[in-house]
């Protein structure tokens, strides 16, 4: 029995080892085998120099059979618009169908040979002002819907490089006669209302920064125009026309604000509008409204009594914010609560313009 097993599994054995072993017979091979595939490739590319079509970018990547079809080698083309065409025994891309009309060869403007994109059309021998013999909207781009009308030839503003951006010569152009060719590019709906022409504050270099002379304008009539440029939300609430804080020259630089209240007194440097105005309206009402006009309207919350002795004998008395609620005024120190001899003058120190009190 154990001599039929041994003679019946035999070959079955010898099967497997002889699997085992191709197989990792095979598997040492691959890498040599790689190896050999890709310096057989190198070698190839190489080779390819003496033709005189060296293999670049993408044609160094494809197999031979791509282009040498079923082995031919003679009558191969090399260039590209013979490859590279419908119809062609090697094309693999071609002309889609919306391609600019030309007889050009490929590489003047395709100067990848990996990828299609990014090519660059050459202008050099084309003639001056035969701009749109292509770029009619059907051979290439034309006008957008929105250009400035003209039949003035495309490059006489702008540059092959790029459509943007363009500069126009306006030498020749009239003063005064922008609409004309302006007509499509409206002012926009912040523009300040007015019939003038767009020369008289813009320059022709750029939209900004414009410039307006004010001359002749009457004082006061600053709304006239400037109806639709509104004030900015922080803008301190007030009814009086722009030119009473505002100059012609800026809108934030040289701003002055006259105060028209009669009680106001100029103030030290240090204090700002906000300091008063905390509600940025330019009407504000007293803090302490039963000493006004005086300094106490705005002050009595910072007396000190202790400072402010009215006599010391028989007993010390103070001066009450009322009595001392001009604080520009002076206070004396009596000899005694009598109030009828005074024993020494004192001269207020506040001012305000002074620092603190």
């Amino acid at each position: 029995m154990k001599t039929l097993f041994s003679r019946l599994h035999l070959p079955l054995l010898l099967g497997a080892v002889l699997t085992l072993s191709t197989v990792a017979l095979l598997s040492a091979l691959a890498p040599a085998t790689s190896a050999v595939a890709a310096d057989s490739r190198a070698a190839s590319v190489s080779d390819h120099l003496s033709t005189g079509f060296p293999l670049l970018g993408r044609h160094a990547q494809i197999e031979c059979q791509e282009c040498h079809v079923g082995g031919t080698f003679k009558g191969t083309p090399r260039q590209c618009q013979l490859c590279h065409i419908q119809g062609s025994r090697t094309a693999q891309t071609f002309k889609p169908v919306n391609h600019v009309q030309t007889v050009r060869p490929c590489e003047l403007c395709h100067i990848s040979t990996v990828t299609w994109s990014g090519a660059r059309f050459q202008h050099v021998d084309i003639a001056p002002g035969s701009c749109m013999t292509c770029h009619n909207g059907g051979t290439a781009s034309g006008k957008p819907g929105n250009h400035v009308p003209t039949t003035a030839s495309c490059d006489s503003c702008h540059r092959t490089s790029a459509w943007i951006p363009a500069g126009f010569n306006h030498v020749s152009v009239a003063p005064g006669t922008c609409n004309t060719c302006h007509a499509s590019t409206p002012k926009p709906s912040n523009h300040p209302i007015t019939t003038a022409s767009c020369d008289q504050c813009h320059r022709t270099t750029a939209w900004l920064p414009a410039t307006f002379s004010h001359t002749g304008v009457a004082p006061g009539t600053c709304l006239t125009c400037h109806a639709s440029t509104p004030k900015s939300s922080t803008h301190m609430v007030t009814a009086r026309s722009c030119d009473a804080c505002h100059t012609t020259t800026s809108w934030t630089t040289g701003i002055r604000y006259t105060h028209l209240s009669p009680a106001y007194k100029p103030h030290n440097a240090g204090v700002s509008c906000r300091s008063c105005h905390t509600t940025n309206s330019e009407t504000i009402s007293w803090q302490y409204g039963a000493y006004a006009p005086d300094c106490a309207g705005c002050h009595a919350g910072r007396y000190k009594q202790d400072s402010h002795k009215k006599t010391e004998s028989p007993t010390t008395i103070y001066y009450t914010v009322a009595e001392l609620k001009n604080c520009a005024g002076s206070c004396h120190l009596y000899t005694n609560n009598t109030f009828t001899t005074i024993k020494t003058t004192r001269n207020s120190k506040h001012r305000s313009t002074d620092g603190g009190f």
